[in-house]
């Protein structure tokens, strides 16, 4: 396995903490959502007291020394951005990207969509108002179901024009179609084949898709202006977007879009004090990061800052594997990282008073909920010597897999293999407790030991009988704790990003306070909003990625067409 530079060799090394800590912030940056932001200059000294939605003054005039002009500008040169541009210059428009790092952000490689034709290949058929519907039920109906309409609707053809780019910049390269998700039973939980990669199985790997769209969108005569932050937005008084204003060194630029500005910005879950605002409850539940450093929100503000509408639900994506180690709490530093796959996996959880608490097959934010609720707001992923057997018996899907798809599918971060060095590495860095007794185990993660032996010994009965009285957990992923040595790791949440965004209709425009629509202004990815509330619905595998895609092609042939 290879993924973003971190090979299993590195792994199977079991080495110091801090390599650990190292390769496991790469990996889980290849299960982002593949989005940069657009970085705000930093204010004035004047103006540091500024809330989030507070505007800063206008750049004076006499600051700006260059005018550049164009059709459509795209802010921001991620996945959402991108898949704009592409669209947008496909259709003739001249387009203008700005990115404030020197390249492209990660790409996220779950690609989810509907009706793809490869799909229709692997004999893959559901119900798609089904899943529009659970999709609203996660968002509690806090959503806009014409956008999650609108994602079902297009996003298999944006996978085929994906595929089909794939196949001729990259010879070998095919659209894989994960046909066993949904295989089994996940509890109460509805579960539907949605997820893609690009692969090639001659040479046994998977295909990173980003360059190849940047050559491509450069070959159509795109223009893409690194370092370039955007500062502000520009509107007419109660009016039109005309563009925006930027940063180039020292230097401020105004760039005018006669067509309309595309912000493809990123969410804000690198800004603390934005997210312990919007979302309160996800940022007391954070041990870890991976969000890229440059997630400020800074599309957000400066739309927000000229009267655009923000959804009202803090909305991030919480990953089940933050390992900290026993003696620590949730105390706002977020820099250690003690990445825990095995903390996706239904194994037993317990609180700090050694109970078992809730039942432990959930999507990875909802354990995190539930967790939430607990003393600390922190629990323990407890398992035994046969988590091998284990992990193939609960066979976890997406990002979370450790067990190959029985599709044929090479998209995983960690196999078996690479899953044991990990392991090593945790425990040599005190993230994962390995003990030969339950009594020596509760020891070192600091729990009851009466309790803790007394819960795991009530677990084991339940497994035996094959029925969990106690929380439902289905039968089959009920697995007893009786080989020796035993692990353990304290937990909490590790945030990728945030998913409330910028509210916008269907043509990807965003609305103001009122909703009505600005006219000039659209958004894709995680600066918009209207699909998710209060949580990132993990078993829908790909949709966060997918609607990301999909709608930045819509964004970028809407504002073309105008």
């Amino acid at each position: 396995m290879n993924r973003k530079g971190i090979t299993r060799r590195e792994f199977l090394k079991g080495s110091a903490a801090t390599a650990v800590t190292a390769a496991a912030m790469g990996l889980l940056t290849a299960c982002s959502t593949g989005e940069t932001t657009n970085q705000t200059t930093p204010k004035p000294e004047t103006q540091a007291a500024l809330k989030w939605n507070e505007a800063p003054a206008k750049i004076a005039e006499d600051q700006i020394k260059e005018t550049v002009e164009t059709e459509v500008l795209v802010v921001g040169g991620g996945g959402a951005g991108l898949f704009a541009a592409a669209s947008a210059a496909e259709q003739g428009a001249k387009v203008l990207m700005i990115e404030k790092l020197l390249s492209h952000g990660t790409e996220r490689h779950w690609l989810g969509a509907v009706g793809s034709k490869a799909a229709q290949a692997a004999g893959v058929d559901f119900d798609k108002q089904e899943l529009v519907e659970e999709l609203m039920k996660y968002a509690s109906c806090r959503a806009d179901q014409k956008l999650i309409q609108l994602w079902a609707d297009r996003s298999g053809e944006m996978i085929d024009w994906l595929a089909d780019l794939m196949a001729e910049k990259v010879p070998g390269t095919k659209m894989h179609m994960e046909w066993d998700i949904g295989h089994g039973s996940h509890g109460s939980y509805k579960i539907f084949p949605t997820m893609h990669n690009l692969q090639n199985d001659e040479t046994h790997e998977t295909v990173d898709y980003f360059m190849p769209v940047v050559d491509y969108i450069k070959s159509l005569g795109v223009e893409i202006r690194y370092e370039t932050p955007l500062v502000q937005i520009e509107r007419k008084e109660g009016g039109r977007v005309t563009g925006v204003i930027a940063k180039n060194g020292e230097d401020y630029i105004r760039i005018n879009a006669s067509k309309g500005v595309i912000l493809c910005c990123g969410g804000y879950s690198a800004d603390k004090e934005m997210l312990k605002e919007l979302n309160p409850t996800a940022y007391k539940s954070i041990t870890s990061t991976d969000s890229h450093g440059y997630n400020t929100g800074d599309g957000i503000k400066a739309a927000v800052w000229i009267g655009a509408a923000k959804d009202d639900d803090g909305t991030a994506m919480l990953f089940d594997r933050g390992a900290i180690q026993p003696d620590r709490f949730i105390d706002g530093n977020w820099d250690d990282f003690g990445y825990l796959i095995f903390g996706s996996h239904p194994f037993l959880k317990v609180n700090l008073k050694g109970e078992r608490f809730v039942n432990e097959s959930l999507p990875y934010d909802f354990m995190l909920h539930a967790g939430s609720l607990q003393p600390k707001r922190l629990y323990n992923t407890i398992f035994d010597s046969n988590w091998h057997e284990h992990v193939k018996q609960m066979y976890q899907i997406g990002c979370a897999r450790i067990e190959p798809s029985q599709s044929g599918g090479l998209l995983q971060i960690f196999d078996h293999e690479s899953a044991e060095g990990l392991l090593h590495g945790l425990i040599e860095g005190g993230y994962v407790q390995q003990a030969d007794t339950l009594e020596e185990l509760a020891e070192k993660l600091h729990i009851p030991a009466d309790q803790f032996v007394a819960t795991v010994n009530r677990y084991n009965e339940l497994c035996a009988q094959g029925e969990d009285e106690d929380f439902g957990k289905e039968s089959y992923r009920m697995l007893a704790l009786d080989k020796a040595p035993f692990y353990g790791a304290r937990q909490g949440a590790t945030i990728l990003c945030t998913l409330d965004g910028l509210r916008i209709n269907t043509h990807m425009n965003v609305l103001d306070t009122e909703g009505e629509p600005i006219e000039g202004l659209y958004a894709a990815g995680d600066c918009s909003g209207g699909f998710f509330a209060h949580n990132y619905p993990e078993y829908i595998v790909g949709v966060a990625i997918g609607r990301t895609l999909t709608f930045g092609r819509i964004a970028g042939e809407v504002v073309a067409s105008l």
